[in-house]
């Protein structure tokens, strides 16, 4: 198993790398709205190419937990897209546009499910970094499992907040019936609401299965293989949509995603900064 687990880290790094080559030409050409013709498909590559990391990383870190968590993510998110978007529940009336190619069924485009391996595991991780911001170690997984799940589906749905307008309004990958009715850049509360819940069962089951990765003493290591990485995912991401909404004239979404960020950053850092000025008080009073 060696090797292969070697194999799967090498392939992660080889990923990340094409990805860091990618993000900054990515946002770039979309923030300038100077996409080629030809390079609408990339959007999609995009988050198939981010997707295939995250499941991957849990594969490495989580073994074959991490990888049933990756299936089961991808097939839960594919069938309740495929229900929403056929029937209007639970998001509300929307379709798919052929900007995102190639579609399961016709219907819901293959990144989608993708996004959704992307987005909830980089959700649980900085949620975790928000709830041991002192630098508690995360030694089991198998404690507050409730606190995890709400704030990794607290954090997806932050992250939607941002990314909706950026894909129904500036790269159209899906359209609302109704853009009339949708208070907030014509999308329909329903549709926040059904990502938080959406959320909660896919954050629901990746902790299930880390819970049991973490009850086999091979897998229960606290210094995985790259631990930053979802968080940089998530990080990245939503600086990219703050950035995009900014230059394409959707100011209150990148709003948004600044004061996200800078909450998150400021939570974070607080008692780091608590206990630099409280060792510098007392060197300076010795």
């Amino acid at each position: 198993m060696r090797p292969l687990f070697t194999g799967l880290r090498l392939t992660v790094v080889a990923l990340f790398g094409v990805y860091l080559f990618l993000y900054p030409f990515s946002l770039t050409l979309v923030a300038l709205d100077q996409v080629p013709v030809w390079g609408t498909w990339m959007g999609g590559a995009l988050l198939i190419l981010q997707g295939t990391l995250m499941g991957l990383w849990l594969s490495v870190n989580f073994g074959r937990w991490g990888a049933f968590a990756t299936v089961w993510i991808l097939f839960l998110s594919w069938l309740i897209e495929h229900v929403g978007a056929t029937t209007g529940f639970p998001f509300g009336a929307y379709s798919y546009t052929d900007v995102l190619r190639p579609k399961i069924l016709d219907v819901v485009p293959l990144a989608i499910p993708f996004a959704w391996l992307l987005i909830v595991p980089a959700a649980v991780a900085v949620g975790e970094m928000v709830l041991w911001r002192d630098g508690t170690p995360q030694d089991s997984d198998r404690r507050m499992l409730t606190s995890r799940i709400l704030m990794g589906a607290s954090l997806a749905l932050l992250l939607d907040v941002t990314i909706e307008p950026f894909a129904v309004n500036i790269n159209q990958y899906w359209v609302w019936s109704d853009p009339a009715a949708g208070a907030y850049y014509g999308i329909p509360i329903s549709n926040f609401v059904a990502w938080f819940f959406t959320s909660l069962i896919l954050s629901w089951v990746l902790l299930t299965y880390r819970a049991r990765a973490a009850a086999v003493p091979t897998i229960a290591n606290p210094s995985r293989f790259w631990s930053w990485l979802p968080v940089t995912l998530y990080f990245t991401n939503l600086t990219m949509f703050i950035v995009v909404n900014l230059a394409r004239g959707q100011g209150f979404a990148a709003l948004i995603g600044l004061l996200i960020i800078l909450a998150l950053v400021g939570y974070w850092s607080l008692p780091r900064l608590t206990r630099l000025l409280r060792g510098a008080t007392q060197k300076s009073g010795a």
